[in-house]
């Protein structure tokens, strides 16, 4: 079943970071499948599929509210294991995400990752939607 859900995994985070590159305190979505993306064009060279990994730059003065954002996601667990059939969502701390380049963020700057799971979409932006009003 791997290559059906895989397809699965693509087709929902493809719509999730369309969804989440309309949101006004989300600043940069980093999935190179979405067409637009720095780097759709090297994924196009190499790539024939893509994940449900994903990962944004989210805006606020407030650490605990990108905190509660994540902590209000209710069809999204907690954790690193990119590949299962659920959703998951993690805060990505500025000290893990090292000096990466692409990374480098202002203080009032944010790390979202996401491996966007099997649900129906529709279901998973209404709950970014509604755990983006923690936000500020």
């Amino acid at each position: 079943t791997l290559d059906v859900r895989l397809d699965k995994h693509q087709e929902n985070a493809l719509k999730v970071s369309k969804f989440l590159s309309k949101q006004k305190r989300v600043l940069k979505v980093f999935y190179p499948y979405k067409k637009n993306s720095q780097n759709y064009k090297l994924w196009k060279k190499y790539y024939s599929g893509a994940s449900g990994l994903l990962g944004f730059k989210i805006k606020s003065k407030n650490k605990k509210s990108v905190t509660k954002f994540v902590n209000s996601l209710k069809l999204f667990g907690y954790g690193f294991s990119w590949g299962g059939f659920e959703s998951l969502a993690l805060y990505q701390t500025h000290k893990a995400l090292g000096k990466r380049e692409f990374t480098l963020l202002s203080k009032d700057e944010h790390i979202i990752r996401m491996h966007i799971g099997l649900e129906d979409p529709k279901d998973i932006i209404a709950d970014i939607r509604q755990a983006l009003k923690k936000v500020k």
